[in-house]
């Protein structure tokens, strides 16, 4: 397994969405002007981080995949089925895979608001130095 990083968590849900919807805008920065529908923005709207052994922590970030339609709101509900088949499981540029978790989503304002946690581990090489080889001879009384 390759070492996995929020961007690259990124890379692969837009590499997922320009497979599904090869017709669409994919951006991953937020657009004020130009944006064509259909389109898709993937966002990171936040991350948890827990410690666990060692140099190793657990991420959790969630991600907003917001889909503009092209013409009406139940496009944004077909979308919404296909993204759950899509996002489920993710295939990353180093070709692991992550899978998608606490999918929801919610059309707001006749957009799309598709929302899904990828967790994963990451590690940290450590500063410290390893200990120096130590050599043991066993005896004993016979």
């Amino acid at each position: 397994m390759s070492a996995i990083s929020t961007n690259i968590v990124l890379d692969g849900i837009t590499l997922a969405l320009r497979a599904a919807f090869p017709n669409s805008q994919i951006e991953s920065n937020r657009i004020e002007q130009g944006l064509t529908p259909p389109a898709f923005i993937v966002l990171l709207v936040s991350e948890e981080q827990t410690a666990r052994n060692g140099h190793r922590w657990h991420r959790r970030p969630r991600f907003d995949i917001s889909y503009f339609p092209k013409e009406r709101r139940e496009e944004c509900y077909d979308v919404a089925n296909k993204l759950y088949r899509v996002l489920e499981l993710v295939t990353l540029p180093s070709g692991d895979l992550v899978r998608g978790v606490n999918i929801s989503f919610e059309v707001t304002d006749n957009v799309l608001h598709f929302f899904v946690s990828y967790p994963h581990y990451v590690s940290a090489e450590s500063d410290e130095e390893p200990m120096e080889e130590m050599n043991f001879a066993q005896g004993g009384l016979i």
